[in-house]
């Protein structure tokens, strides 16, 4: 089953990089969303490197900065496809699936190692799991469902608890950081239900009024 379900990110993954060439679509904004889903194996492979870096930098250092490097990069990409009038369908698609492909194997890893709570870790999980279904049916029936002020909010608290997780691996159990954590736990479950609330009335209400 792990086998199968990898196999389909990376197909989808493989399927969109091809779209966004072969269709133009690769413009400035839609590469560094897609530089966030490459950047992502590579944070999980030095957060459990245990051997000596260039210049003895601490491999979690050196996850940290990347990390930071892949956040900024879900500014920058909606700033470049404004300013430059290039927002696609393939964009809207690609930078919430970039944002999950960069969290959750990140978010999965600090729980392997124990830093982050399993609770919290299958909270994000399902999350974000159920709300990119919806986007689908959403998009199925041809609403439009975009990112809100919650979600905005959500991303920036789950960038903040994963950056100080990684530079700081040792404090995980220190009362700043669970607060910082349990803050961006309470967070996500806000914007979940924000999203939920959203769903009822946009698109499952519409779906009833279209299928009577």
């Amino acid at each position: 089953m792990k086998v199968s379900t990898r196999s389909l990110r990376s197909n989808i993954l493989i399927s969109a990089c091809k779209s966004a060439v072969t269709s133009g679509n690769m413009n400035a904004a839609n590469f560094l969303t897609m530089l966030r889903m490459v950047l992502s194996p590579a944070i999980v492979a030095l957060i459990l490197y245990r051997g000596r870096l260039p210049y003895d930098l601490p491999h979690n250092v050196a996850a940290g900065l990347i990390f930071i490097i892949a956040a900024l990069t879900d500014k920058a990409d909606g700033y470049f496809a404004r300013r430059n009038n290039t927002i696609t369908d393939l964009g809207k698609f690609l930078d919430p699936l970039a944002d999950k492909i960069l969290m959750l194997p990140v978010m999965g890893t600090l729980w392997h190692l124990g830093e982050l709570p399993l609770w919290i870790f299958t909270v994000v999980a399902l999350r974000e799991f159920s709300i990119s279904l919806l986007r689908i049916v959403a998009a199925r029936k041809g609403i439009s469902f975009p990112a809100t002020w919650s979600g905005k909010i959500k991303m920036f608290s789950q960038i903040v608890a994963v950056s100080v997780l990684l530079f700081f691996p040792d404090s995980s159990s220190t009362v700043v950081v669970r607060i910082i954590v349990y803050m961006m736990a309470a967070i996500t479950i806000y914007s979940w239900i924000d999203y939920g609330r959203r769903g009822k009335s946009e698109v499952f209400v519409k779906v009833q009024k279209s299928d009577g």
